[in-house]
């Protein structure tokens, strides 16, 4: 097999077309995953079902998380699109949400030491804004 060896003062070129691409590549990657990483990740201790089941669909559910301030579960934050809500501005949250899209559902995140009080509270709520169809977030027991 021969090989050409280079005369030297040669122009030698890269073609930098590839190298273009590569990085417009890994630009779209890491904006796609600094946004993923902006998505809610409120922690929240969720309690525990024996008979949790994984929704088919549970894409375009509006998220709302009761988050407990302590283990006392007195005190409550509630969430939604990361954003700290009362308990008076989730009624028109959603009925703004039912407005854009009539078959809106609501995916109920509670804290396992938040008051059942509290979550009452807020499926009041979303059913005073409209909402009929609400699932709510557990762990899965394994038995």
């Amino acid at each position: 097999m021969k090989f050409k060896i280079p005369v030297e003062g040669g122009e030698d070129e890269i073609n930098m077309a590839p190298m273009i691409d590569m990085v417009f590549l890994l630009l779209i990657f890491f904006m796609v995953a600094s946004h993923m990483s902006k998505m809610d990740r409120t922690p929240v201790e969720l309690p525990v079902a024996n008979k949790s089941v994984v929704p088919e669909n549970a894409r375009g559910r509006q998220l709302i998380t009761i988050r407990s301030q302590d283990t006392t579960g007195e005190d409550v934050d509630i969430l939604m699109n990361l954003k700290v809500l009362e308990i008076e501005e989730i009624t028109p949250v959603v009925e703004k949400i039912l407005m854009e899209n009539k078959d809106a559902e609501i995916y109920l995140r509670a804290d396992r030491y938040a008051k059942h009080k509290h979550v009452k509270e807020v499926m009041a709520a979303c059913a005073k804004g409209g909402v009929v169809n609400v699932i709510f977030g557990t762990f899965e027991s394994g038995n």
